[in-house]
C-alpha cells in the first residue's frame, strides 16, 4: 500500500491537497440584504431625530413639505430638507462646499450656527454615533446566534457601512443648492470626499462594530 493510500485511511488528507472546499470566508455569512437595510435605515433616523431637535430649537421653519429638487437657481434659501442634511452632515465632521468663479470655500454648518443653538452642540454630534451603535447592536443581536464571540459581533455590525454608503452617496446628490446673483453664479454641495470617507466609511465601520461588539460582550 502507498504512503498517500496510508494517509488516506488514517483521514489525513494526502500533503498537496487544497482545503479551499472545507474554508469559508466571513462575507459567506454576512446578511447582505439585513446589513443594507439597517445602513440605509440607521442615516434615515438620524435625519428624523436631527430634524426634531432642529424643530425644538426652531432653528429653521417647520415645513419639511418642500422637496430639495424643486429648488431653483433663482431661490433666495436653500430647502429646509437640504439645511437639515447639511447640519446633519456636520454632525459628522462633513462640511458643506461653496463654489464660485473665483473659488470653493468649506464649512462645518454645524459648528458655524452654534452660537445660536440651545441644545449643547455635543447631543447633535451624539445622534449619528449612537443610533449607529444601535442599528449594529440590532443587526448582530438578529444575525448571530448565542455564543457567538464579540469579534464575531464587530464584525457583523460594522457591515452596516454597505447600506449607511448607499445612503450618503444619495444625499449627497440631492443636498445641494445653486444660487445666481447676477452675473455670478454658484452651488453649495456637501463636501463628497470627506462625505465618503467619514460618514459613508469611518463613522459605520466605527461605530457600527462597537454595537455589535456589545451585544456578546453583554454575555
Amino acid at each position: 500500500m502507498s504512503n498517500s493510500e496510508k494517509d488516506s485511511g488514517n483521514g489525513r488528507r494526502p500533503a498537496g491537497q487544497s482545503n479551499a472546499g472545507q474554508e469559508r470566508s466571513f462575507l459567506d455569512d454576512v446578511p447582505w440584504k439585513r446589513a443594507l437595510l439597517f445602513g440605509i435605515g440607521a442615516f434615515v433616523v438620524g435625519m428624523v431625530l436631527f430634524t426634531g431637535l432642529i424643530f425644538v430649537e426652531g432653528a429653521i421653519g417647520d415645513d419639511l413639505s418642500e422637496d430639495p429638487s424643486d429648488e431653483t437657481a433663482e431661490d433666495d434659501e436653500p430647502g429646509v430638507a437640504t439645511l437639515v442634511g447639511w447640519l446633519y452632515f456636520g454632525g459628522q465632521f462633513v462640511d458643506i462646499e461653496m463654489s464660485w468663479a473665483l473659488g470653493t470655500e468649506s464649512m462645518n454648518l454645524l459648528d458655524e450656527t452654534s452660537a445660536d443653538l440651545t441644545i449643547p452642540t455635543v447631543v447633535y454630534y451624539l445622534v449619528p454615533v449612537l443610533v449607529l451603535i444601535a442599528a449594529g447592536y440590532k443587526l448582530a443581536s438578529q444575525t448571530l446566534a448565542e455564543g457567538s464571540t464579540p469579534e464575531e459581533g464587530a464584525k457583523i455590525g460594522a457591515t452596516i457601512a454597505a447600506g449607511y454608503m448607499v445612503a450618503v452617496v444619495f444625499a449627497t446628490q440631492i443636498f445641494t443648492w445653486s444660487i445666481q446673483d447676477g452675473s455670478t453664479t454658484g452651488s453649495v454641495n456637501v463636501a463628497f470626499t470627506e462625505a465618503i470617507l467619514i460618514s459613508g466609511l469611518m463613522y459605520p465601520l466605527l461605530f457600527g462594530a462597537i454595537g455589535g461588539y456589545l451585544v456578546f460582550r453583554e454575555n
